[in-house]
């Protein structure tokens, strides 16, 4: 998994497709879409030249045609400068974040709940989204209606936790929070809130594909 703050994707390259997607076909001008516009401040900061970048601050982000050919980013700073930026520099070699990191751990932790609910569907299943029949367990993902980085946005505005500044132990599948109440917290509010559906593999590829960089 990939997560660009809280946001998670497949891989690095997920991301990539979908930017490159979004820059294809989002009308030009400037960005409005708050989850969009949301994204792109954290892309941005992943930027090798970040500080420059950024200078006095972000006013707006705008999509515009290259001067050659295509189209590009373009950020607005507060005093009425701008400059272009690649997505592609933003996401190419950057190691997962510490916000990614913990966004991770919490997903470890609700890991039985997500295993309990494929254990107990029956089988035939049926897509929660396209509505056919899915074919083989390995075909099978559990998938949050609700996405999963809302569900965690809602835990920490309710439960007033600025994820940054959470501290994680271990690494890969043993990653956890160090702070042990967050994450109990965190897995019972999942379990009262997280809303599971059986989805196909198609049906997964799809969502991403219809809900773009900004709503997904």
């Amino acid at each position: 998994m990939y997560w660009l703050g809280p946001f998670e994707y497949p891989s690095k390259q997920a991301l990539l497709d979908r930017l490159k997607h979004f820059i294809r076909s989002a009308d030009l001008g400037q960005i409005n879409h708050p989850v969009a516009v949301q994204k792109l401040h954290l892309l941005l900061a992943l930027h090798p030249e970040a500080d420059r970048k950024i200078g006095v601050g972000v006013d707006h982000f705008r999509l515009e045609r290259n001067q050659l050919a295509g189209r590009g980013l373009r950020l607005v700073r507060f005093d009425g400068t701008s400059d272009s930026f690649s997505y592609k520099r933003c996401i190419t070699g950057v190691t997962q974040s510490h916000h990614g990191k913990v966004c991770e751990a919490l997903r470890f932790a609700v890991r039985p709940q997500m295993e309990a609910f494929r254990e107990s569907l029956e089988w035939p299943v049926k897509c929660a989204i396209k509505g056919v029949e899915i074919a083989h367990p390995n075909d099978l993902h559990i998938d949050h209606k609700v996405a999963f980085w809302r569900l965690l946005e809602q835990f920490c505005s309710e439960h007033e936790i600025e994820l940054p500044n959470l501290q994680v132990v271990g690494n890969g599948m043993t990653l956890a929070l160090a702070n042990r109440q967050v994450t109990e917290a965190f897995i019972e509010y999942h379990h009262h809130h997280a809303q599971l559906q059986p989805t196909c593999r198609e049906a997964n590829v799809w969502k991403g594909g219809r809900l773009q960089i900004a709503t997904e």
